[in-house]
């Protein structure tokens, strides 16, 4: 049998590394999510068709512009709504089985 002292060392060291693995995930995370950020702001400049700095000038100098197209999503959002009717007449009720062979 383990002594106390020997109990809690043991212990102490399934923390730590439980400690270093959580710190290890928040760096993974955070490059994840720089790999993410990256690949929306692609997906705007694209959308755009302007490259990185056509972008920060767009924001920085024109931002009248960027609200217009904003104000244009918006409203081309508002007038397509075949798509939206689709996802709800696929939505189960909270009535509905999940399974249908469940009892």
């Amino acid at each position: 049998m383990l002594t106390y002292e020997q109990q809690t060392e043991k212990l102490l060291s399934k923390r730590q590394a439980v400690l270093d693995r959580i710190e290890s995930d928040k760096a993974e995370i955070e490059k994840i999510n720089a790999k993410l950020n990256a690949i929306q702001l692609a997906k705007i400049r694209d959308a755009l068709g302007c490259d990185e700095q056509g972008l920060f000038e767009l924001i920085t100098k024109h931002p009248e512009q960027l609200a217009k197209l904003r104000q244009d999503s918006i409203a081309e959002r508002d007038t397509d709504t075949s798509q939206d009717d689709d996802e709800f007449g696929q939505q189960m009720s909270f009535t509905d089985k999940k399974n249908p062979y469940e009892e």
